[in-house]
């Protein structure tokens, strides 16, 4: 598998130019007294907010938030704010400690007055708290993958559900909570299966087989494609990508693989695959007519994958085109009608911080926000770019005002985005399935750099002195390994 071939964006000319050397870093906590700072607990506005002329929350400190967050008897706050804080305070204060403060605020709700004891003030109390926490459980599922958060939840609601009705709905949200978090256990154990180590054997074939000899065009196969993609996506937690954003440098995203963050590892890694799989089926066939027809298959498929609006799709299919193990074959171009590439790669174009990628997405978006029918209602993001978009808004975003306030502002332009993420992601695919095409995409072997470059070197001879200097060390590095295994 090509490890190399999935990368974030260049920084020469990204939205995060010049940002390279940010790494994570220990940041000024407002919730934590002993955070160390050049501002103190003690001159932070704490108590106030502030709004703009339209009205919108723009910053307040921690203590505000905490009173603009927690529900009450008399307060139920905005679905849209409990999701940006539950997203964004989780840099500075985790979700147990949380729910937590979610707890406590119910138990002082309920014992700050005798006139709290009443039925209709329990049933008020018990309404604002449940729709905190189905806004959670919805969008935040992973929270609660852990048994302290299941045991936390299940101790709110034994303090606020005081009848049989209220209970009813706590169990029927507790059962899709963990209908969802098995389904995430589900996912992991496969993707993990289908790590198991196995030997390639390379080969090479002198009659057309591979995705082209299939019988199935090119619109088939993005229809397809779309469908591991949103599986796979839809599996990405926000609470995953803010963990990543959190722990890695501009540089280094997605490389991390830990428990929080496993799946995003696993979409990478479909992305290398498939660039991986797009170049093993041309490099694979011995006749040049053959490695024509591959290619240009696989360019009418990266545009089938624009009309769909399956971008990560489309930027991985052109990174396996665009190898040197496959660019060098000069005589296999010749006979490629090269107008046709030249429209897909002008999408990976980096320049104007990739202004031609953004017009085609931002079409994509206007055609889901106005479409009649299903199909029009996909959007798969090329997941290297958004990654680093969204760093640069999260890191923005946890730089406290000189004041020490958070700027929620920022905050809620984050949680825009990630609410756009899980909009696009959460979606159904609307494709009928072609499970034989499915399990060919899936489960077919990948040749590694290494081999897809002898492969390109055994189907046209090296050219130039560097080229034959690099076939030389392949062959001795062949030689080496083949006497090791002997």
């Amino acid at each position: 598998m090509m490890a190399s071939s999935y990368a974030t964006p260049s920084t020469s000319s990204s939205p995060v130019n010049g940002f390279a050397s940010i790494s994570p870093e220990p940041r000024f906590n407002p919730f934590n007294s002993s955070s160390e700072s050049s501002l103190t607990i003690n001159s932070i506005d704490s108590q106030s907010c502030v709004y703009g002329e339209d009205g919108m929350l723009m910053s307040a400190g921690p203590d505000a938030l905490w009173k603009k967050l927690l529900p009450t008897q008399d307060y139920e706050p905005p679905k849209k704010l409990v999701f940006t804080l539950l997203l964004n305070l989780r840099a500075y204060v985790s979700p147990a400690e949380m729910m937590q403060k979610l707890i406590q605020n119910c138990i002082f709700e309920q014992h700050t007055s005798l006139s709290n004891f009443n039925k209709h003030s329990h049933s008020k109390l018990f309404e604002h708290v449940f729709e905190f926490v189905s806004e959670w459980t919805t969008n935040i599922p992973y929270d609660f993958r852990t048994e302290e958060m299941r045991q936390r939840l299940s101790e709110l609601f034994s303090l606020c559900a005081t009848d049989p009705s209220q209970h009813r709905r706590c169990a029927k949200l507790t059962e899709n909570l963990n209908r969802i978090l098995a389904k995430r256990d589900h996912y992991e154990r496969a993707m993990r299966n289908l790590e198991a180590p196995y030997e390639v054997q390379v080969e090479r074939v002198d009659q057309l087989v591979g995705l082209t000899s299939m019988g199935v065009t090119a619109q088939v196969v993005a229809q397809q494609l779309a469908h591991i993609e949103l599986e796979r996506l839809s599996m990405i937690g926000v609470d995953e990508i803010v963990q990543t954003l959190g722990s890695s440098s501009l540089e280094t995203l997605g490389e991390h693989n830990t428990d929080a963050s496993g799946n995003i590892k696993y979409y990478i890694k479909w992305f290398n695959q498939l660039s991986s799989f797009t170049a093993t089926e041309i490099l694979k066939h011995t006749k040049k007519k053959h490695r024509v027809r591959c290619i240009e298959f696989f360019i009418d498929l990266g545009k089938e994958c624009i009309n769909i609006g399956n971008f990560n799709s489309l930027m991985a299919i052109v990174a396996g085109i665009s190898t040197q193990a496959v660019t060098r074959l000069k005589k296999t171009w010749q006979r490629v009608e090269k107008a046709k590439l030249e429209i897909l790669q002008h999408q990976l174009n980096p320049s104007g911080n990739f202004v031609s990628y953004r017009a085609t997405l931002n079409a994509a978006i206007w055609r889901f926000e106005g479409a009649k029918n299903d199909n029009e209602r996909v959007i798969i993001p090329f997941f290297g770019l958004l990654l680093k978009d969204l760093y640069m808004i999260h890191r923005s975003s946890l730089e406290p005002l000189p004041n020490g306030q958070l700027k929620i502002a920022m905050f809620a332009q984050f949680a825009q985005h990630m609410t756009n993420l899980i909009q696009w992601k959460d979606r159904p695919c609307p494709f009928k399935r072609n499970t034989s095409v499915l399990q060919y995409l899936l489960l077919s072997q990948t040749y590694s750099d290494n081999d897809l470059l002898n492969l390109s070197f055994e189907n046209e001879p090296p050219e130039t002195p560097s080229e034959r200097e690099q076939y030389k060390k392949l062959t001795e590095n062949k030689s080496d390994s083949s006497s090791n295994k002997s």
